[in-house]
């Protein structure tokens, strides 16, 4: 029986590689650039959003987060190889309703053969960035918006 790429261990030096590449794309992270880290065919599962199978669906959701949050970023904290990808813990902070907003997210990647990630499910306790928008009526609008465009 031939072994698959998904049984097989990912190397050190791709799941290091993918590390640093995340670390990178959330200094100054755009829709356009989540290519250097998402494959074409990927999974995005994360609190507050729908599940996404496609790169192109993964960049519209994250529009929609950036228009609410406009200067979010990322600072990596820590990260850990998997047996078929990497755990990365990390910091989210931008500014919501003129004021700064942070939060902290643990985000489980799965890598292909290409170095890309053909999943992530992100795991964050969504309640107070929830009570955060809800107390800022200036965030709530671009929050307002994001939903239809889920949803529509």
């Amino acid at each position: 029986m031939e072994e698959s790429f998904a049984d097989r261990p990912l190397r050190a030096e791709a799941a290091d590689d993918f590390a640093r590449r995340f670390g990178e794309y959330w200094a100054a992270p755009t829709p356009e650039g989540l290519d250097s880290v998402l494959a074409e065919r990927v999974r995005l599962v994360a609190p507050l959003t729908p599940v996404t199978e496609t790169l192109e669906e993964g960049r519209r959701a994250f529009s929609d987060l950036l228009e609410l949050i406009p200067d979010l970023t990322a600072r990596v904290n820590r990260w850990g190889p998997t047996p078929d990808g990497v755990l990365i813990e990390f910091t989210l902070s931008g500014t919501a309703g003129g004021r700064p907003i942070s939060w902290d997210a643990i985000d489980r990647f799965v890598i292909g053969s290409d170095g890309l990630a053909t999943e992530r499910v992100s795991y964050f306790d969504s309640a107070p960035l929830v009570l955060t928008v809800l107390r800022r009526p200036r965030t709530w609008r671009g929050f307002v918006r994001s939903r239809v465009h889920r949803t529509g």
